[in-house]
């Protein structure tokens, strides 16, 4: 019998678990319209333990850590993190013991294993140390804006200052900003609660952003009785008046309507004019520098290009990982011809649907960093495993970054280190001035519509090319050319504009003189730049 009560007890906990626990505050102000939540927050431990009772396996598979944020965290801030900073936030609030942390300056600490599965980062490589520094620097200037009263906000950052990273050890020490410690510690209402094993394969920031906005504004199975709006809703006959065509695929759904606008602001920066309005925006020039992404409204003002960059990721993505059936609907009114609201659909997968769920988490799971001796291949062998890297298209976080991780990641989709020893000293000088010239472009704060235009038209050639290999090594016979003419060096701006222009007109030519420079390579010869540039001009 206490087993039955224990299970049924844990059924309806989990269902709710990864959701929000809401109901009725009878404090709140009377003009809040805010419902408030309360609920029980359990240590990992005791999810284990009562996981193990009720013996579900599929889910204990995927229920390892548990992040815990207030609502207000999660749906009254602004703020958009690179993929990769992202899962280490998560991380880092994975491992706050609800219960038992009260220090807010205490420091958690991650591993370089755990760093490397979730960021890729090899650390079996001499050069992934600047690459943990600079995340690491990131997540310490990073900030996210919440309202600070009417038309105004205020920026806070996630993780104080005083970082610590042991290449000795092999960990990494982080502490939170005592300032957001009361909304991700000793949470006893209007919270969230959620396992990260189904974000941390995510390949999108806002799949892992929009899961848990879905989660802060649901009451999984629990109903209280009203309608508020607040919440999700169970899909009514009326809803689906409104939306004929998904009539039977809707059915059993929940749903809420988000404001357009809205819903792509809390998936991004503020709009410049809620900064402006903002009387205690920050003067700090690291906030400066990663304000610079453009928010969805602005960059995404059409809904197909929002639906095709954003949504269709999101969605694709939920369906896959997690232990939700995710839908989307714009919505118009007449008369209008923009879509003023997004109706968002959701409903819990079932045990034989979270099989599916196990096993695609199962088969993708990160290898064991640590593998035995294999026999040495030749240098210019490449194998199936990097050539896959580098036919994957470059992250649009690449925008946000320094340039000269910019510059690296140019070189690693080149394929640099396989031909490097081949060139002359002065021919080693191109290629980084290419991959230089070419990065300034991408991290190119005042000009991001061409940072922007250069990344599409360089992930185009990735894509047709196999990589940038021989977009880099027609660059550079074009180059070497320029330099052997010019009776003097000019700025770096021009050459700049000459790479720019290349990578969006002139590519076509670039990849095919970069075709024959391949060839020459892989025949060892040493002629390999005695192309005739004399038809073009500077």
């Amino acid at each position: 019998m206490v087993c039955c009560i224990l299970k049924e007890r844990l059924s309806s906990h989990l269902a709710c678990l990864k959701s929000t626990m809401k109901k009725k505050d009878s404090n709140a102000k009377a003009n809040d319209n805010v419902e408030s939540v309360v609920g029980e927050v359990l240590s990992n431990e005791e999810v284990q333990e009562q996981m193990a009772l009720a013996q579900l396996p599929e889910v204990k598979a995927l229920n390892k850590s548990i992040i815990t944020k207030s609502n207000d965290l999660i749906q009254k801030t602004k703020y958009s993190l690179p993929r990769n900073e992202q899962k280490i936030l998560l991380i880092m609030l994975s491992k706050i013991d609800q219960r038992n942390d009260r220090d807010a300056s205490k420091y958690y600490t991650i591993t370089f294993q755990e760093f490397s599965k979730l960021t890729g980062v090899d650390i079996m490589r001499s050069g992934y140390k600047p690459h943990l520094q600079q995340i690491v620097e990131n997540l310490e200037n990073r900030t996210f804006w919440v309202p600070d009263g009417p038309d105004q906000l205020k920026t806070i950052s996630w993780i104080s200052k005083g970082s610590r990273v042991n290449f000795k050890d092999k960990t990494i020490q982080m502490r939170f900003n005592p300032d957001i410690w009361k909304d991700i510690a000793q949470l006893t209402s209007n919270y969230t609660s959620y396992s990260i094993e189904y974000l941390l394969m995510m390949q999108s920031t806002y799949s892992m952003r929009v899961y848990e906005i879905i989660l802060s504004y649901d009451n999984g199975n629990r109903d209280y009785s009203y309608n508020n709006g607040l919440i999700f809703e169970p899909v009514t006959e009326e809803v689906l008046q409104k939306f004929p065509n998904k009539r039977e695929e809707l059915k059993g759904f929940k749903y809420k309507r988000f404001d357009m606008e809205e819903f792509k602001g809390m998936l991004s920066m503020p709009t410049r004019d809620e900064i402006n309005r903002s009387k205690g925006k920050s003067r700090d020039s690291s906030a400066q520098k990663f304000s610079r992404d453009k928010p969805l409204t602005e960059k995404y003002k059409v809904f197909s290009d929002f639906e095709k960059n954003v949504l269709a990721m999101v969605k694709s993505e939920i369906n896959e990982m997690t232990d939700l059936w995710f839908d989307y609907e714009p919505v118009r009114r007449r008369g209008v011809r923009k879509y003023e609201f997004l109706y968002i659909f959701i409903k819990y997968k079932n045990r034989e649907e979270m099989k599916s769920v196990k096993a695609f988490h199962q088969e993708h799971k990160g290898a064991d960093t640590e593998v035995s001796r294999k026999p040495r291949k030749r240098r210019s062998s490449v194998s199936k495993e990097a050539l896959e890297q580098y036919n994957q298209p470059l992250k649009e976080a690449i925008l946000t970054t320094t340039y000269r991780l910019a510059r690296n990641e140019l070189a690693v989709k080149a394929q640099y280190q396989t031909y490097e020893k081949k060139l002359t000293p002065e021919e080693r000088n191109i290629f980084i001035d290419i991959f230089t010239y070419t990065s300034k472009i991408l991290t190119n704060t005042k000009k991001r519509d061409q940072a922007e235009e250069t990344l599409e038209a360089l992930n185009r050639i990735i894509k047709d090319n196999n990589g940038l290999k021989t977009w880099a090594l027609g660059m550079s016979v074009k180059y070497k050319a320029m330099l052997e003419r010019a009776k003097e060096r000019k700025s770096a701006q021009y050459y700049r504009t000459v790479v720019y222009n290349d990578i969006i007109e002139n590519s076509a030519a670039i990849i095919a003189d970069g075709t024959k420079r391949a060839a020459l390579l892989d025949g060892d010869r040493t002629d390999l730049f005695k192309f005739d540039w004399s038809q073009f001009d500077e």
